[in-house]
């Protein structure tokens, strides 16, 4: 009996002990003597006598916790954020029902702040542009998201925002195979839509890794999903048409580009490249050379051009474009004009007809041919590309006023073509 009362004298002693160094514990915490508070809990728990009291491993969890909030605490500890997870972690699995209560007691708030920290500690180290360290603190932030959520206690079980900071610091680090993996969590999630245009990365981005390793089921996977939720982003389509493109079926390329512009009409980039490419298949001086749909594909360039022009007004190359179009159409109709040798009725009004049509071609390129010249000519001072576009606007107008007989527009151009070196350099 008197060895009974002894035993239980001596473990009300130890309790009272623990509850003395817990309540110590607390003081210094509550008081954000953070070194103190941590000295003391990881004291405590170095005595085995103390490994099973979930209260002293919630303390733990909740000291870190704050120490990871700390710039100063946490260069001291830098696996501060870790070891708290861990501590909560200890914790529920020595009492759930205690840890549980500990933390409604606290909001939540210790076990949620080493994610808040985690987040804004990364977003630190990536503005910083400290792309790995950040790669391992947003990585961090997410394990501890995770179980958060795992508990029960809120946040995703898709934490698009530190999926997507993830990815982006793996990018920016080279780590390839890592922004890979967190790029695919979020497109095979299908994240994304015209909300949240930054969701469109990921989509791109594994995209044009298949685009590269020639894994065209995977391309077309991201290309088609990417395009579902973005419907008008300008760089997937174009990924698509350069994969058909280098594959050399120039059918299949215009059948491609009809088919996304099908889908996307106001698709300026596809539709300017569509012309250029058109235009360069199509204006063939040699007439057995020359496609057998020749007017019609003219027919079809023009009307690329006018939609890019409505599309974006201010696209100077793109008035320029169209003007060579309809040069370039001048020059076939003179080559098949020249070709007629006859001098039977027939053949001089086919020949008048065909100088008709040029004539009628320079009609429809001098508008847009003079917005061009207007728009350089009163800048200045031209970067080389510019002046290249201006002289090329004044010598297209010199050739247009040319067939008119608009001898005094002729000149007037030619001077410009000549003086614009001195006078835009």
């Amino acid at each position: 009996m008197k060895k009974s009362l002894l035993v239980f004298f001596s473990a009300i002693l130890v309790q009272g002990i623990i509850a003395q160094d817990i309540k110590k514990v607390k003081d210094a915490l509550a008081n954000n003597k953070l070194p103190e508070a941590k000295t003391m809990i990881d004291q405590m728990l170095a005595n085995p006598k103390n490994q099973k009291n979930a209260e002293a491993w919630y303390l733990k969890g909740k000291i870190y916790s704050a120490i990871s909030a700390s710039a100063a605490e946490r260069a001291v500890t830098p696996d501060a954020r870790m070891q708290g997870l861990e501590a909560f972690k200890k914790s529920q699995e020595i009492d759930k029902n205690s840890a549980t209560l500990y933390l409604t007691v606290d909001n939540y708030q210790p076990v949620f702040n080493l994610y808040t920290s985690g987040f804004e500690q990364g977003a630190g180290l990536y503005n910083e542009e400290k792309y790995p360290e950040a790669l391992g603190v947003f990585k961090e932030t997410n394990t501890v998201g995770d179980y958060i959520f795992g508990q029960g206690w809120g946040l995703y079980k898709l934490d698009t925002t530190i999926t997507y900071y993830c990815a982006l610091a793996a990018m920016n680090s080279k780590n390839q195979p890592e922004a890979l993996s967190y790029f695919a969590k979020l497109a095979d999630g299908n994240v994304g839509g015209p909300n949240n245009p930054e969701y469109v990365t990921p989509y791109r981005y594994l995209a044009k890794h298949y685009y590269d390793n020639k894994d065209e089921a995977n391309m077309m996977k991201y290309i088609s999903a990417g395009k579902k939720l973005y419907p008008k982003d300008d760089y997937l389509p174009l990924l698509e048409l350069d994969y058909v493109r280098e594959k050399g079926d120039k059918a299949a390329l215009f059948a491609k580009y009809d088919e996304i512009l099908a889908a996307s009409p106001d698709n300026f980039d596809v539709t300017i490249d569509y012309a250029t490419e058109l235009f360069g298949e199509t204006h063939v001086t040699e007439a057995a050379k020359r496609p057998a749909d020749y007017d019609q594909r003219c027919v079809k360039i023009e009307s690329l051009y006018k939609k890019a022009i409505e599309l974006k007004p201010d696209s100077y190359e793109a008035k320029l474009s169209l003007g060579k179009h309809y040069y370039n159409m001048m020059l076939i109709k003179e080559e098949d004009a020249k070709a007629i040798k006859g001098t039977k009725p027939e053949d001089v009004k086919k020949k008048a007809d065909i100088n008709t049509e040029v004539i009628a071609a320079a009609d429809k390129a001098i508008p847009y041919l003079e917005e061009v010249f207007k728009h350089y000519d009163t800048l200045g001072k031209l970067k080389v590309s510019e002046r290249s576009n201006f002289k090329s606007s004044c010598s297209l107008l010199s050739y247009c006023y040319g067939k008119k007989k608009d001898t005094a527009k002729v000149s007037f151009y030619e001077k410009k073509y000549d003086e614009a070196d001195k006078a835009h350099q």
